[in-house]
């Protein structure tokens, strides 16, 4: 007696190849047999008319930020998302920053992982190191090169979070302290995380004038390492830097080409969203976590002003939205030139006092990017998708692709732009990132593989979430399945906890 069968579903495997008719039987969680005319289970799901194909990857996620305090992640499960990739962009969960005096398990990331491994989940999450959070962890937030003995604890963090089931490292090197590191030290622990079979993934330094350079600093780093490469949420900023990713795309083909192993990911939307302070406070002002620091001094706020007016060519920010603030629960979901005309002052007077009334909890949706730069991304061989997101918690206000992300993928960049094949967007959701990230048992309808499936209407899936309606769920997602439970109905996720934390 099986646990459950999919019954006349259109099975999209994963491969890359086009559907085949056939049903799937589940037990203990695993695909028992996927066959014509099964019958025999305590559960059966008729999926006439449906398309069945491994549940989705989230290839770059914040996810591990609520694993302890909101477990559910009702907002992956209900997109589809069975195993999302957590701690990018150098920001991990663990290990936290030095001056946190009572640390406990968040310590290190073995200390983390070792007591969270056992809580049940809503849905899966695989664990990145962020070298952001290990360099806090070992030297603060210092403008400095690390000392021989300061590099030595960070790889030993390194190899801590490895050997206790992270699948890799990630780079943030627009963040703070991040932003300090120089070249030399990201090859040195990328050297590391090689003697491991890692995976390195960066959110690189620079997304706009000086991409090119960027993306040229990531390759060095995966060619003087030997590590597999992601670039993270890969996309080029403002007008004039617009199609630059058919060049940085074409660096990617080159190294690989020459035999190293490099990918990328995107997400379905021309806005980005981060904080605040990092797209218009000069980096050299966010040491010591300074950014507030250096505002309330009138002749820094003055340098610092100035510079981004000329960063900028003049005083308009109307392209950014603000999602997040303390102290300012009237700005969300309003333009900064609202918000400027509402407080009576310039676009950048009003942005900055948003970052000193909020002590830096500022985040923005930033609208810089271009239609054809995602598609031109999203068609590439190399490229997965990613929520760039991890859950709603208590906030009202946040970007779409928060809850959207791979309802949007599939609605909008397949069926009605067609920038792909369905079958092939599978394989960049599914098989493809379960390689990239080796997650043994995911990404595959295959017998013995793990039961994490969904069920989709391909005529009807679509994202109804927008910048100003952010909490809608989609429309077209009939299944989710979580280590062979069902989670999610009709987009909408019923409580059942089959995830857990996936350990390399």
């Amino acid at each position: 007696m099986y646990d459950l069968i999919i019954k006349n579903g259109k099975i999209i495997d994963g491969t890359g190849s086009p559907y085949f008719r056939a049903d799937i039987a589940v037990k203990d969680g695993k695909i028992a047999k996927i066959a014509r005319h099964l019958d025999g289970a305590k559960e059966i799901i008729d999926a006439s008319g449906l398309t069945v194909t491994p549940g989705f990857i989230d290839a770059h996620s914040h996810s591990d930020k609520t694993i302890i305090t909101f477990p559910e992640q009702r907002e992956k499960a209900e997109q589809g998302i069975t195993t999302s990739v957590g701690g990018q962009c150098g920001t991990s969960i663990a290990p936290c920053s030095r001056d946190t005096e009572d640390k406990g398990i968040y310590e290190n990331m073995g200390t983390f992982i070792q007591s969270a491994k056992d809580n049940p989940q809503g849905s899966n999450t695989a664990l990145l190191i962020g070298h952001g959070s290990v360099r806090n962890a070992v030297m603060g937030t210092e403008n400095r090169e690390p000392t021989t003995e300061e590099l030595e604890k960070m790889k030993q963090h390194l190899r801590i979070a490895m050997e206790n089931g992270a699948v890799g490292m990630s780079f943030g090197l627009i963040y703070n302290p991040g932003m300090f590191a120089k070249t030399d030290e990201l090859c040195e622990l990328a050297k590391v995380l090689a003697e491991y079979d890692g995976i390195l993934e960066a959110h690189i330094r620079n997304e706009s004038n000086e991409l090119i350079r960027a993306v040229s600093e990531f390759i060095t780093v995966v060619k003087a390492s030997g590590v597999r490469g992601i670039i993270s949420h890969h996309k080029s900023c403002f007008f004039e830097n617009w199609g630059k990713v058919s060049h940085t795309l074409r660096m990617i083909d080159e190294a690989n080409e020459e035999g190293f192993d490099l990918y990328c990911n995107v997400y379905p939307y021309t806005a980005s969203h981060t904080s605040l302070a990092s797209y218009i406070v000069p980096k050299e002002y966010h040491a010591d976590n300074g950014v507030c620091r250096n505002l309330r001094a009138p002749d820094t706020y003055k340098k610092i002003k100035e510079a981004d007016l000329k960063k900028r060519g003049g005083d308009d920010l109307s392209w950014i939205l603000v999602v997040l603030c303390k102290n300012h629960p009237e700005v969300l979901g309003k333009r900064i030139s609202e918000i400027a005309e509402m407080w009576g002052m310039s676009h950048h007077d009003a942005a900055y006092k948003l970052l000193i009334d909020s002590e830096n909890t500022c985040n923005c949706c930033f609208f810089s990017m271009c239609e054809e730069d995602v598609e031109t991304v999203m068609k590439h061989p190399r490229a997965m998708i990613g929520t760039d997101s991890a859950v709603a918690r208590n906030a009202t206000v946040f970007h779409p692709r928060l809850k959207a992300t791979f309802p949007r993928v599939l609605g909008e960049y397949v069926r009605n732009r067609k920038v792909t094949t369905l079958h092939e967007m599978i394989r960049k959701m599914t098989l493809m990132p379960a390689a990239v990230y080796n997650l043994t048992g995911k990404g595959l309808l295959r017998e013995g593989m793990d039961a994490d499936i969904c069920i989709f209407d391909a005529d009807r899936i679509i994202d109804k979430a927008t910048y100003q309606n952010c909490n809608e769920r989609c429309e077209g997602l009939s299944f989710v399945i979580i280590d062979g439970k069902v989670a999610v109905k009709d987009a909408v996720f019923n409580g059942t906890m089959a995830g857990k934390i996936f350990l390399k």
